[in-house]
Protein backbone atom coordinates (compact mmCIF):
# COMPACT_ATOMS: atom_id res chain seq x y z
CA UNK A 1 0.00 0.00 0.00
CA UNK A 2 1.63 3.24 -0.73
CA UNK A 3 1.47 6.27 1.11
CA UNK A 4 1.50 9.70 0.66
CA UNK A 5 5.06 11.41 0.80
CA UNK A 6 5.09 13.15 4.00
CA UNK A 7 3.54 10.34 5.93
CA UNK A 8 6.17 7.94 4.49
CA UNK A 9 9.51 10.11 5.25
CA UNK A 10 8.33 10.62 9.03
CA UNK A 11 7.83 6.51 9.28
CA UNK A 12 11.14 6.13 7.30
CA UNK A 13 13.07 8.96 10.42
CA UNK A 14 10.63 6.41 13.29
CA UNK A 15 11.48 3.86 11.83
CA UNK A 16 15.25 4.33 11.37
CA UNK A 17 15.41 4.09 15.38
CA UNK A 18 17.82 0.73 15.98
CA UNK A 19 17.29 -0.15 19.47
CA UNK A 20 21.88 -1.25 16.22
CA UNK A 21 17.45 -13.56 11.91
CA UNK A 22 12.29 -29.17 7.07
CA UNK A 23 9.06 -29.25 6.18
CA UNK A 24 8.02 -31.06 3.77
CA UNK A 25 9.34 -32.43 0.38
CA UNK A 26 6.30 -31.23 -0.55
CA UNK A 27 7.46 -27.34 -0.80
CA UNK A 28 7.85 -25.29 -3.88
CA UNK A 29 10.79 -25.69 -5.56
CA UNK A 30 13.53 -22.91 -5.30
CA UNK A 31 14.49 -20.35 -7.80
CA UNK A 32 17.08 -21.31 -9.69
CA UNK A 33 18.96 -17.90 -9.36
CA UNK A 34 19.03 -17.88 -5.47
CA UNK A 35 22.63 -18.59 -3.73
CA UNK A 36 23.22 -20.94 -0.91
CA UNK A 37 25.97 -19.70 1.72
CA UNK A 38 28.94 -20.65 1.85
CA UNK A 39 31.94 -20.87 4.91
CA UNK A 40 33.64 -18.26 3.62
CA UNK A 41 30.29 -15.92 4.26
CA UNK A 42 30.64 -16.47 8.13
CA UNK A 43 32.46 -14.70 10.70
CA UNK A 44 33.92 -11.86 8.05
CA UNK A 45 31.66 -9.11 9.82
CA UNK A 46 31.57 -6.33 12.31
CA UNK A 47 28.34 -4.50 13.32
CA UNK A 48 29.58 -1.69 11.59
CA UNK A 49 28.55 -3.34 8.34
CA UNK A 50 24.78 -3.90 9.23
CA UNK A 51 23.91 -0.47 7.49
CA UNK A 52 25.07 -1.34 3.66
CA UNK A 53 24.63 -5.29 4.23
CA UNK A 54 22.39 -6.95 1.10
CA UNK A 55 23.00 -3.37 -0.74
CA UNK A 56 23.46 -4.39 -4.25
CA UNK A 57 21.40 -7.88 -3.80
CA UNK A 58 19.06 -8.13 -6.21
CA UNK A 59 18.16 -11.95 -5.39
CA UNK A 60 17.24 -13.55 -2.32
CA UNK A 61 19.09 -15.82 -0.45
CA UNK A 62 18.77 -19.44 -0.18
CA UNK A 63 19.16 -21.11 3.16
CA UNK A 64 17.19 -24.35 2.22
CA UNK A 65 14.98 -25.99 -0.57
CA UNK A 66 12.29 -24.17 1.32
CA UNK A 67 13.82 -21.35 3.12
CA UNK A 68 14.99 -18.02 1.76
CA UNK A 69 16.54 -14.32 3.28
CA UNK A 70 16.34 -10.81 1.95
CA UNK A 71 18.99 -9.45 2.99
CA UNK A 72 19.27 -6.00 5.18
CA UNK A 73 19.79 -4.03 7.84
CA UNK A 74 17.63 -6.51 9.40
CA UNK A 75 16.84 -9.42 7.15
CA UNK A 76 13.86 -10.79 6.07
CA UNK A 77 13.04 -14.60 6.35
CA UNK A 78 10.12 -16.98 4.84
CA UNK A 79 9.98 -20.59 5.01
CA UNK A 80 7.97 -22.13 1.84
CA UNK A 81 4.86 -24.69 2.26
CA UNK A 82 2.68 -26.04 -0.59
CA UNK A 83 -0.59 -24.20 1.86
CA UNK A 84 1.75 -20.61 2.19
CA UNK A 85 3.97 -18.92 3.43
CA UNK A 86 5.78 -18.07 6.74
CA UNK A 87 7.33 -14.48 7.52
CA UNK A 88 9.91 -14.53 10.52
CA UNK A 89 11.09 -10.78 11.03
CA UNK A 90 10.19 -7.98 8.33
CA UNK A 91 13.20 -5.65 8.70
CA UNK A 92 12.74 -1.50 8.28
CA UNK A 93 10.40 -0.27 5.95
CA UNK A 94 12.02 1.19 3.01
CA UNK A 95 13.70 4.28 3.87
CA UNK A 96 14.36 7.34 1.20
CA UNK A 97 17.79 6.22 0.82
CA UNK A 98 16.51 3.13 -0.22
CA UNK A 99 14.00 3.52 -2.91
CA UNK A 100 15.91 1.80 -5.86
CA UNK A 101 16.84 -0.68 -3.47
CA UNK A 102 14.24 -3.99 -4.03
CA UNK A 103 12.15 -4.49 -0.87
CA UNK A 104 12.44 -8.09 1.02
CA UNK A 105 8.83 -8.44 -0.50
CA UNK A 106 9.93 -7.86 -4.09
CA UNK A 107 12.86 -10.12 -3.37
CA UNK A 108 10.99 -13.16 -1.86
CA UNK A 109 8.18 -12.54 -4.27
CA UNK A 110 10.85 -13.99 -6.96
CA UNK A 111 11.10 -17.17 -4.71
CA UNK A 112 7.07 -17.42 -4.24
CA UNK A 113 4.08 -15.59 -4.77
CA UNK A 114 1.80 -18.04 -2.11
CA UNK A 115 -0.20 -16.12 0.32
CA UNK A 116 1.37 -15.38 3.76
CA UNK A 117 -0.35 -17.29 6.38
CA UNK A 118 2.02 -16.11 9.56
CA UNK A 119 4.30 -13.03 10.48
CA UNK A 120 6.29 -14.02 13.31
CA UNK A 121 8.14 -11.20 15.11
CA UNK A 122 11.43 -11.93 16.96
CA UNK A 123 11.11 -8.91 18.93
CA UNK A 124 10.21 -5.39 19.24
CA UNK A 125 12.90 -3.52 17.73
CA UNK A 126 12.22 -1.73 14.38
CA UNK A 127 14.82 -3.15 12.22
CA UNK A 128 12.77 -6.74 12.98
CA UNK A 129 9.37 -5.43 13.03
CA UNK A 130 9.14 -2.17 10.75
CA UNK A 131 8.21 -4.26 7.28
CA UNK A 132 5.35 -5.93 8.55
CA UNK A 133 2.45 -4.26 7.38
CA UNK A 134 3.77 -4.58 3.90
CA UNK A 135 3.31 -8.94 4.40
CA UNK A 136 -0.64 -8.42 5.75
CA UNK A 137 -2.86 -10.20 3.43
CA UNK A 138 -6.73 -11.23 4.75
CA UNK A 139 -6.15 -14.02 7.64
CA UNK A 140 -2.58 -13.89 8.32
CA UNK A 141 -1.79 -14.59 11.98
CA UNK A 142 1.07 -12.45 13.73
CA UNK A 143 2.94 -14.23 16.50
CA UNK A 144 4.87 -12.87 19.01
CA UNK A 145 5.77 -13.09 22.57
CA UNK A 146 3.13 -11.94 24.99
CA UNK A 147 5.86 -9.37 26.63
CA UNK A 148 6.41 -7.79 23.15
CA UNK A 149 3.27 -5.24 23.69
CA UNK A 150 4.48 -3.65 26.73
CA UNK A 151 8.19 -3.73 25.29
CA UNK A 152 6.70 -2.05 22.09
CA UNK A 153 4.27 0.62 24.45
CA UNK A 154 7.73 1.70 26.46
CA UNK A 155 9.83 2.08 23.65
CA UNK A 156 7.15 3.94 21.26
CA UNK A 157 6.58 5.93 24.17
CA UNK A 158 10.39 7.34 24.46
CA UNK A 159 10.83 7.27 20.86
CA UNK A 160 12.27 11.27 21.22
CA UNK A 161 14.60 10.07 24.38
CA UNK A 162 15.98 7.13 22.25
CA UNK A 163 16.33 8.96 18.95
CA UNK A 164 18.17 11.49 20.82
CA UNK A 165 20.42 8.82 22.23
CA UNK A 166 20.55 6.52 19.25
CA UNK A 167 21.53 9.14 16.60
CA UNK A 168 25.39 9.09 18.02
CA UNK A 169 25.77 5.68 17.74
CA UNK A 170 24.00 5.16 14.26
CA UNK A 171 24.60 8.39 12.70
CA UNK A 172 24.08 6.49 9.00
CA UNK A 173 20.23 5.52 10.17
CA UNK A 174 19.30 7.85 12.41
CA UNK A 175 18.97 11.32 11.46
CA UNK A 176 19.77 14.66 13.66
CA UNK A 177 16.44 15.98 13.71
CA UNK A 178 14.62 18.17 16.43
CA UNK A 179 12.76 16.43 18.66
CA UNK A 180 11.15 18.79 20.40
CA UNK A 181 9.66 19.33 17.00
CA UNK A 182 9.08 16.17 15.82
CA UNK A 183 8.90 13.93 18.59
CA UNK A 184 5.01 13.70 18.63
CA UNK A 185 4.68 12.91 15.23
CA UNK A 186 7.25 10.00 14.95
CA UNK A 187 5.50 8.74 17.93
CA UNK A 188 2.24 8.76 16.27
CA UNK A 189 3.48 7.42 13.08
CA UNK A 190 5.69 4.84 14.63
CA UNK A 191 5.04 1.16 12.96
CA UNK A 192 3.28 -1.05 15.21
CA UNK A 193 2.25 -4.97 14.95
CA UNK A 194 -0.98 -6.01 16.46
CA UNK A 195 -0.22 -9.94 17.30
CA UNK A 196 -3.26 -12.49 16.96
CA UNK A 197 -1.25 -15.04 18.98
CA UNK A 198 1.09 -14.65 21.85
CA UNK A 199 3.47 -17.27 22.65
CA UNK A 200 3.86 -18.24 26.46
CA UNK A 201 6.97 -20.55 26.67
CA UNK A 202 6.25 -22.73 23.22
CA UNK A 203 3.44 -22.39 20.32
CA UNK A 204 3.35 -24.92 17.88
CA UNK A 205 1.78 -25.11 14.28
CA UNK A 206 2.01 -26.95 11.07
CA UNK A 207 1.52 -25.45 8.13
CA UNK A 208 1.83 -27.36 4.31
CA UNK A 209 3.81 -30.32 5.98
CA UNK A 210 6.05 -28.03 7.59
CA UNK A 211 5.86 -28.14 11.62
CA UNK A 212 6.77 -24.90 13.28
CA UNK A 213 8.17 -24.78 16.84
CA UNK A 214 8.12 -20.70 18.06
CA UNK A 215 9.74 -20.64 21.80
CA UNK A 216 10.48 -17.70 24.18
CA UNK A 217 14.19 -17.34 24.12
CA UNK A 218 14.90 -13.89 26.10
CA UNK A 219 18.08 -12.85 25.53
CA UNK A 220 20.75 -10.22 24.26
CA UNK A 221 17.94 -8.03 23.58
CA UNK A 222 15.04 -8.01 25.23
CA UNK A 223 12.77 -10.02 27.26
CA UNK A 224 10.17 -10.91 24.24
CA UNK A 225 12.62 -12.39 22.34
CA UNK A 226 11.46 -15.29 20.48
CA UNK A 227 13.30 -18.25 18.13
CA UNK A 228 11.65 -20.26 15.79
CA UNK A 229 12.45 -24.13 15.48
CA UNK A 230 11.84 -26.27 11.99
CA UNK A 231 12.48 -29.82 13.85
CA UNK A 232 12.95 -31.84 10.44
CA UNK A 233 15.39 -29.53 8.85
CA UNK A 234 17.28 -28.55 12.18
CA UNK A 235 17.21 -25.07 11.12
CA UNK A 236 16.62 -22.62 13.92
CA UNK A 237 15.67 -18.72 13.38
CA UNK A 238 17.28 -17.27 16.35
CA UNK A 239 16.11 -12.99 16.06
CA UNK A 240 18.96 -11.24 17.73
CA UNK A 241 18.83 -13.69 20.91
CA UNK A 242 22.97 -13.67 20.22
CA UNK A 243 22.97 -10.18 18.88
CA UNK A 244 24.38 -9.46 15.29
CA UNK A 245 27.34 -12.18 15.66
CA UNK A 246 28.33 -15.72 17.00
CA UNK A 247 29.66 -16.38 19.34
CA UNK A 248 30.20 -12.82 21.63
CA UNK A 249 29.46 -11.60 24.78
CA UNK A 250 25.94 -10.52 24.81
CA UNK A 251 24.71 -7.09 25.23
CA UNK A 252 23.16 -7.16 28.91
CA UNK A 253 23.05 -3.75 28.81
CA UNK A 254 23.32 -1.39 25.98
CA UNK A 255 24.33 2.34 26.88
CA UNK A 256 21.45 3.40 24.41
CA UNK A 257 19.47 2.98 27.29
CA UNK A 258 16.69 0.09 27.35
CA UNK A 259 15.68 -2.15 29.98
CA UNK A 260 18.61 -4.61 31.17
CA UNK A 261 18.79 -7.88 30.02
CA UNK A 262 19.06 -10.78 32.64
CA UNK A 263 21.62 -13.14 32.51
CA UNK A 264 19.97 -16.04 34.08
CA UNK A 265 17.04 -16.29 32.09
CA UNK A 266 19.66 -16.22 28.76
CA UNK A 267 21.63 -18.88 30.24
CA UNK A 268 18.32 -21.23 30.77
CA UNK A 269 17.95 -19.97 26.99
CA UNK A 270 21.11 -21.00 25.83
CA UNK A 271 20.72 -24.35 27.16
CA UNK A 272 17.49 -24.53 25.23
CA UNK A 273 19.49 -24.21 22.18
CA UNK A 274 21.76 -26.47 23.17
CA UNK A 275 19.09 -29.02 23.57
CA UNK A 276 17.63 -28.67 20.06
CA UNK A 277 21.16 -29.17 18.20
CA UNK A 278 20.44 -26.39 15.32
CA UNK A 279 22.49 -27.08 11.98
CA UNK A 280 21.58 -24.41 10.42
CA UNK A 281 21.05 -21.36 12.78
CA UNK A 282 19.96 -17.96 11.35
CA UNK A 283 19.85 -14.78 12.98
CA UNK A 284 18.53 -11.37 11.79
CA UNK A 285 21.80 -9.74 10.98
CA UNK A 286 24.39 -11.30 7.85
CA UNK A 287 24.39 -14.78 7.09
CA UNK A 288 23.46 -17.96 8.62
CA UNK A 289 25.52 -20.00 10.12
CA UNK A 290 26.30 -23.52 9.48
CA UNK A 291 27.33 -26.74 10.84
CA UNK A 292 26.10 -28.02 14.20
CA UNK A 293 29.34 -28.90 16.48
CA UNK A 294 30.21 -25.04 15.08
CA UNK A 295 27.12 -23.52 16.09
CA UNK A 296 27.15 -25.79 19.53
CA UNK A 297 30.68 -24.76 20.47
CA UNK A 298 29.59 -21.23 20.29
CA UNK A 299 26.30 -21.57 22.22
CA UNK A 300 28.25 -23.63 25.46
CA UNK A 301 30.88 -20.82 24.87
CA UNK A 302 28.56 -17.63 25.16
CA UNK A 303 26.71 -19.44 28.00
CA UNK A 304 29.47 -20.12 29.96
CA UNK A 305 30.73 -16.77 29.66
CA UNK A 306 27.52 -15.20 30.50
CA UNK A 307 27.54 -17.44 33.46
CA UNK A 308 30.81 -16.56 34.50
CA UNK A 309 30.56 -12.82 35.00
CA UNK A 310 27.46 -12.95 36.53
CA UNK A 311 28.97 -15.13 39.24
CA UNK A 312 31.82 -13.12 39.67
CA UNK A 313 29.80 -9.70 39.42
CA UNK A 314 27.38 -11.10 42.59
CA UNK A 315 30.77 -12.91 44.52
CA UNK A 316 32.34 -9.04 44.10
CA UNK A 317 28.74 -7.35 45.52
CA UNK A 318 29.15 -9.80 48.64
CA UNK A 319 32.33 -9.28 49.28
CA UNK A 320 31.52 -5.18 49.32
CA UNK A 321 33.86 -4.18 46.45
CA UNK A 322 32.32 -1.42 44.96
CA UNK A 323 30.68 -0.81 40.85
CA UNK A 324 33.78 0.41 39.97
CA UNK A 325 36.40 -2.34 41.15
CA UNK A 326 34.19 -4.67 39.65
CA UNK A 327 33.78 -3.10 36.23
CA UNK A 328 38.27 -3.15 36.37
CA UNK A 329 38.41 -6.22 37.99
CA UNK A 330 35.92 -8.66 36.33
CA UNK A 331 37.40 -9.80 33.01
CA UNK A 332 37.14 -13.08 31.08
CA UNK A 333 39.28 -15.89 31.72
CA UNK A 334 41.42 -17.03 28.35
CA UNK A 335 39.12 -20.17 27.76
CA UNK A 336 35.90 -17.90 27.84
CA UNK A 337 37.27 -14.83 25.72
CA UNK A 338 34.67 -13.99 22.91
CA UNK A 339 34.33 -10.53 20.87
CA UNK A 340 32.57 -7.76 22.32
CA UNK A 341 31.99 -6.51 19.33
CA UNK A 342 28.37 -5.60 20.72
CA UNK A 343 28.69 -6.24 24.27
CA UNK A 344 30.94 -5.42 26.52
CA UNK A 345 31.71 -6.90 29.88
CA UNK A 346 32.44 -4.20 32.11
CA UNK A 347 28.86 -2.49 31.09
CA UNK A 348 27.47 -5.62 31.86
CA UNK A 349 29.37 -5.63 34.89
CA UNK A 350 27.68 -2.29 35.83
CA UNK A 351 24.43 -3.23 34.28
CA UNK A 352 24.41 -6.64 36.81
CA UNK A 353 25.39 -4.32 39.75
CA UNK A 354 22.76 -1.54 39.24
CA UNK A 355 20.24 -4.13 37.90
CA UNK A 356 20.22 -6.45 41.03
CA UNK A 357 21.13 -2.90 43.77
CA UNK A 358 19.69 -0.18 42.06
CA UNK A 359 21.26 3.73 41.66
CA UNK A 360 21.98 4.44 45.52
CA UNK A 361 25.65 3.05 45.95
CA UNK A 362 25.82 3.71 49.75
CA UNK A 363 29.09 5.60 49.14
CA UNK A 364 27.57 9.54 49.70
CA UNK A 365 24.47 11.07 51.16
CA UNK A 366 23.75 12.88 47.92
CA UNK A 367 23.12 9.98 45.68
CA UNK A 368 19.81 10.62 47.28
CA UNK A 369 19.03 13.45 46.28
CA UNK A 370 18.96 15.93 43.34
CA UNK A 371 21.85 17.77 43.12
CA UNK A 372 24.79 15.87 41.28
CA UNK A 373 28.36 16.38 42.31
CA UNK A 374 29.09 18.19 39.03
CA UNK A 375 27.27 21.15 40.00
CA UNK A 376 29.91 22.03 42.20
CA UNK A 377 32.48 21.84 39.13
CA UNK A 378 32.29 25.88 38.55
CA UNK A 379 33.29 26.21 42.43
CA UNK A 380 35.70 23.86 42.89
CA UNK A 381 37.19 25.08 39.39
CA UNK A 382 37.30 28.52 40.80
CA UNK A 383 38.76 27.36 44.09
CA UNK A 384 41.59 25.68 42.46
CA UNK A 385 42.73 28.79 40.69
CA UNK A 386 40.18 28.66 37.69
CA UNK A 387 40.18 26.83 34.07
CA UNK A 388 43.88 26.89 33.60
CA UNK A 389 44.67 25.46 36.65
CA UNK A 390 42.16 22.33 36.64
CA UNK A 391 43.74 22.01 32.40
CA UNK A 392 47.10 21.20 33.81
CA UNK A 393 46.06 18.43 35.95
CA UNK A 394 44.53 17.28 33.25
CA UNK A 395 47.65 17.18 30.95
CA UNK A 396 49.40 15.93 33.39
CA UNK A 397 47.27 13.13 33.80
CA UNK A 398 47.46 12.71 30.18
CA UNK A 399 51.13 12.64 30.04
CA UNK A 400 50.76 9.73 32.61
CA UNK A 401 48.49 7.94 29.97
CA UNK A 402 45.74 8.15 32.20
CA UNK A 403 42.88 9.27 29.98
CA UNK A 404 39.57 9.05 32.11
CA UNK A 405 41.49 11.16 34.86
CA UNK A 406 41.94 13.85 32.62
CA UNK A 407 38.46 13.88 31.04
CA UNK A 408 37.10 15.24 34.03
CA UNK A 409 39.62 17.46 34.57
CA UNK A 410 38.59 18.95 31.60
CA UNK A 411 34.83 18.11 31.97
CA UNK A 412 34.84 20.20 35.46
CA UNK A 413 37.41 22.92 33.38
CA UNK A 414 34.57 23.32 30.69
CA UNK A 415 31.56 23.52 33.33
CA UNK A 416 33.45 26.82 34.50
CA UNK A 417 34.18 28.30 31.02
CA UNK A 418 32.51 26.57 28.12
CA UNK A 419 34.77 26.51 24.63
CA UNK A 420 37.94 26.75 27.05
CA UNK A 421 40.21 25.79 24.56
CA UNK A 422 42.69 24.52 26.77
CA UNK A 423 39.86 21.88 28.20
CA UNK A 424 39.10 21.40 24.59
CA UNK A 425 42.45 20.18 23.32
CA UNK A 426 42.78 18.06 26.49
CA UNK A 427 39.62 16.34 26.14
CA UNK A 428 40.14 16.04 22.51
CA UNK A 429 43.89 14.02 23.24
CA UNK A 430 41.71 12.06 26.16
CA UNK A 431 39.03 10.86 23.76
CA UNK A 432 41.71 10.12 21.00
CA UNK A 433 43.72 8.05 23.22
CA UNK A 434 40.44 5.90 24.63
CA UNK A 435 39.66 5.37 21.27
CA UNK A 436 43.13 3.61 20.45
CA UNK A 437 42.66 1.57 23.17
CA UNK A 438 39.47 0.79 22.40
CA UNK A 439 40.80 -1.84 19.39
CA UNK A 440 38.29 -0.54 16.96
CA UNK A 441 35.84 -3.57 18.70
CA UNK A 442 33.14 -2.43 20.17
CA UNK A 443 30.69 -0.89 17.80
CA UNK A 444 28.62 1.56 20.67
CA UNK A 445 31.87 2.35 21.99
CA UNK A 446 33.66 3.11 19.01
CA UNK A 447 30.33 5.17 17.50
CA UNK A 448 30.23 7.01 21.27
CA UNK A 449 33.96 8.39 20.47
CA UNK A 450 34.13 8.87 17.14
CA UNK A 451 30.76 11.18 17.96
CA UNK A 452 32.30 13.01 20.60
CA UNK A 453 35.97 13.14 19.19
CA UNK A 454 34.20 15.17 16.01
CA UNK A 455 32.11 17.45 18.50
CA UNK A 456 34.85 18.36 20.02
CA UNK A 457 37.03 19.50 17.12
CA UNK A 458 34.08 20.88 15.62
CA UNK A 459 34.22 23.20 18.97
CA UNK A 460 38.22 23.83 18.11
CA UNK A 461 37.46 24.42 14.71
CA UNK A 462 39.15 21.69 12.76
CA UNK A 463 37.86 18.97 10.45
CA UNK A 464 36.31 16.25 11.34
CA UNK A 465 38.06 12.86 11.85
CA UNK A 466 37.95 9.83 9.79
Amino acid sequence: MRQNSARLHVISIAASLLALACGSGDAPSPTESAHVPGPAAEGRHSTRELSSFGAGETEAYKIADNVYQAHAVGNTNMAVTREGNVIIDTGLPLRATDRDRPTPRELLGKVSQGPTKYVIVTHAHQDHLGGTSEWLEEGTEVIAHKTFLETQRYLTELVPFFMRRNQPLYPNEVPDVPMNLVGGLLRRFYPQVHPTIEVDDVFRFELGGTKFEVIHTPGAEGEDSISVWLPAQKILFTGDFFGPLLPMFPNLYTIRGEKFRWPIPYIDALNKVLALEPEILVPSHFEPIVGKEKILAGVRKTRDATQYVHDETVKGMNAGKDVYTLMREIELPPNLELSEGHGKVSWSVRGLWEAYAGFFKYRSTTELYDVPRHALDPEVVEAIGGPDSVVELAQAHLAAGRPLQALHYSDMALAAEDGHRGALEARLAALELLMERSGDENHSEVLWLTYRINETREALGLAAGA
